[in-house]
């Protein structure tokens, strides 16, 4: 009986799965596409889907997708989007930030909704497939630094051998950017050592520059910036010698969303000044905060 309740429950879990075949390689038609952000010559993603375990307790396995896409114009840029597809929410990183995300099929279309941890932050992916198979139209809204941002890429399916530049290696961080001295984040790929400094910037709640000397990012001026390369190098030998080199102690453990972390609980008053410096600190970023830029010119 137990045993026909987790066929059931699985064949469940497949059915809400179901939806359009968005897997293989893909191409954008980039003179049909409206995107944000520097042109670019070559917009490329690569879409796969295998079952893994959804659950670890319960060692429940769901579709999970993987997302590549891959630009190249001025420079080449990655990121990499994973998602169950069983209509159930889990946290998964996107960008390095921690993201509560969720594939739901309404209708003929997949939607993917996601939720940054600790922000208002949110983006709503609707993937449309031709009916033929050949066209897929990916319509993406999302919000951040109190913008509302749209982009429709029309990605049109390509042979196997078309996602080669996609699969390549990517040059490490300590190649392809100046002046990367930290272990742990020299050896990444260039894209993952990107989303480490999303991270950076979510954990402590401050933008790149608390950091960085702008438009110089390979300063060491800022003590700021010598100081995180101790407090990197401390949280992996912490991990390495307590949790077998998982990632278990990371900033936030100990930040919490701020520059400085806390040795003791805060005072009622202590809790209004921060609330108020934060807020004060919002409005100036706000402030300066370009707005986004239009569509890149055709094409």
């Amino acid at each position: 009986m137990n045993k026909l309740l987790a066929i059931a429950a699985f064949s469940g879990a497949l059915l809400l799965a179901q939806g359009p075949s968005i897997t293989g390689v893909w191409r954008a038609d980039l003179q049909k596409s409206k995107r944000l952000g520097p042109p670019v010559v070559t917009y490329l993603v690569i879409i796969e889907q295998k079952n893994a375990i959804f659950n670890n307790r319960t060692k429940e396995e769901a579709p999970l997708v993987t997302e590549t896409t891959g630009t190249w114009g001025q420079r080449e840029d990655r990121s990499v989007l994973t998602f169950f597809n069983n209509g159930k929410p889990a946290i998964r990183p996107y960008r390095g930030v921690p993201t509560r995300v969720k594939a739901v099929v309404e209708g003929s279309k997949l939607v993917v909704y996601g939720e940054v941890a600790g922000r208002p932050d949110t983006f709503k992916r609707t993937y449309d497939l031709s009916a033929d198979g050949q066209t897929l139209t990916l319509d993406e809204e999302a919000t951040g630094e109190g913008h509302v941002m749209h982009n429709t890429i029309v990605l049109l399916k390509q042979d196997d051998a078309a996602g080669e530049p996609l699969r390549k290696a990517e040059e490490l961080a300590g190649v392809h950017f100046k002046n990367v001295k930290t272990e742990s984040l020299k050896n990444l790929p260039a894209s993952e050592f990107i989303d480490n400094m999303h991270y950076f910037s979510w954990a402590l709640g401050k933008d790149c520059q608390f950091c960085h000397v702008e438009h110089k990012f390979d300063s060491d001026d800022k003590e700021e910036k010598r100081t995180a390369r101790k407090m990197i190098d401390m949280t992996a030998a912490i991990n390495e010698h307590n949790f077998e080199g998982k990632p278990e102690v990371r900033c936030f453990t100990c930040h919490e969303d701020r520059g400085h972390p806390l040795s003791r609980p805060l005072f009622a008053d202590e809790i209004e000044a921060e609330k108020a410096r934060a807020a004060k600190e919002a409005a100036e970023r706000e402030a300066h905060q370009p707005p986004p830029p239009g569509p890149p010119p055709s094409h």
